[in-house]
């Protein structure tokens, strides 16, 4: 089967320009970003740019068509599923990742953060391959490749879009192919055995596809367009959006232990300290820097605007994020022991609000830590917390040989290269 593309996609790029030339309107202030991304009216919009890959996936699905598939993964997406990932999935991933780095002494966060994160994704999402080197490289490189879809909207030179969207149908093909038939076969495969009873249920892969293929087992149940779409885009999701909060907060923790040598010690110690390091990096970075709705009826805003149907309503999270009268005078620092009144989470409006709020968070940063759960067994702590604590305990430490290279190209900051070393002088585990 091939992915849908041509005319639809030359039809709907059309009709997007034709929006562009529609008012916008910008939420800065923190109280209303929150309130705006509340709103029921407000239809996805940030991802406009690509009319191949991620119109039918479920950050941009709207209404029933959203709530139907966002339950269809929550079921899946469960406390249970991210303990059972963090304490027995995901340590394979590590070290798998890890050992070649420990061999070495150095790497870089740009190719280890992907290289872990997408090993865990892809287990999650259903996605088969073998746990090579030269298989894990061949993923990334697809998803790489998809992951221009979200940031097309923001391109520094928009004359790239047509060029990325013809990479897109390409690596989309390649996925399907290589990677999403193979695992949708073996998963049909081992649902009709259960089916059969020769199968225990238990025995069945616990991810997305699986879920998929079991609750809507036919393609007029969902198109088999829209089920090879939802798998890259787990994998995009989980692994390149945290790959970024990743790379980001390493890059904080390492300039801030540089001043502060006392607390590297104390961010391995005590969980609770960890998750305030990486909810100010999330809060100063977030995934997206604004995220944008188009208005489908007339409303009256939170901040006291106006929006006509089918106009724009873009939320800077970034500047949200920033707001001193919430986060203090040194809102634009990062400064992980900084204190809030009220409500206001750490992280501010990083993971979204409202029905577009972020499936994956609980994976990605785990739940809140507080002194009466920091030493449980099973606490979700997060992928980030755990790749964090591995790499401190083994000395992670700026590479001074190898400089930091940050791709220019979007608005989201993307590191090319963020070299490290592992310093056995500052190690509190043998490499």
């Amino acid at each position: 089967m091939v992915l849908s593309s041509g005319s639809d996609r030359k039809n709907e790029a059309g009709r997007r320009r034709e929006d562009t030339k529609m008012s916008e309107h910008f939420v800065t202030r923190y109280a209303d970003a929150e309130a705006t991304l509340r709103i029921p009216d407000l239809h996805q919009a940030l991802y406009d740019a690509d009319t191949i890959f991620l119109p039918r996936t479920v950050v941009c699905l709207h209404g029933k068509d959203h709530i139907q598939k966002k339950r269809l993964f929550m079921g899946v997406f469960n406390r249970s599923f991210f303990r059972h990932y963090q304490n027995h999935v995901f340590p394979a991933a590590l070290k798998e990742t890890l050992d070649p780095v420990i061999a070495s002494g150095k790497g870089d966060m740009a190719k280890f953060g992907y290289r872990v994160l997408v090993n865990l994704v892809a287990d999650s999402a259903g996605v088969d391959r073998a746990h090579t080197e030269k298989d894990t490289d061949r993923l990334l490189a697809l998803i790489g490749k998809l992951g221009h879809a979200p940031t097309m909207g923001q391109l520094t030179d928009p004359s790239d879009r047509d060029r990325l969207l013809a990479e897109l149908e390409e690596a989309l093909e390649a996925f399907r192919t290589e990677f999403f038939e193979p695992s949708a076969a073996r998963r049909r495969e081992l649902i009709t055995r259960v089916e059969a009873g020769e199968m225990d249920e238990k025995d069945l892969p616990n991810d997305a596809i699986t879920a998929q293929l079991r609750q809507m087992p036919t393609d007029d149940d969902l198109p088999y367009d829209e089920r090879v779409k939802d798998g890259a885009f787990f994998i995009l999701a989980g692994a390149f959006t945290t790959a970024n909060v990743l790379m980001n907060t390493v890059n904080e923790v390492l300039d801030w232990v540089d001043k502060h040598p006392e607390d590297r010690q104390h961010l391995i110690d005590d969980p609770l300290l960890m998750q305030k390091f990486i909810w100010e990096s999330v809060r100063l970075h977030p995934a997206s820097p604004i995220t944008k709705r188009r208005a489908l009826c007339p409303m009256h805003l939170p901040d006291g605007h106006e929006a006509e149907q089918d106009e724009f309503v873009t939320v800077d999270l970034t500047k949200a994020n920033r707001n001193p009268d919430l986060f203090g005078e040194d809102a634009e620092s990062f400064n992980p022991y900084r204190t809030l009144q009220g409500r206001t989470p750490l992280h501010g409006l990083s993971f979204g609000m409202g029905a577009h709020s972020c499936l994956g968070k609980m994976l990605a940063v785990g739940v809140q830590i507080t002194e009466g759960n920091k030493d449980a067994e099973e606490t979700e702590f997060g992928t980030i917390h755990m790749v964090m604590e591995a790499l401190l305990r083994r000395g992670i430490d700026r590479d001074p040989n190898r400089p930091i290279k940050i791709d220019e190209s979007t608005t989201r900051r993307h590191f090319i290269t963020l070299p490290f070393r592992l310093n056995p002088e500052l190690a509190s585990q043998p490499a």
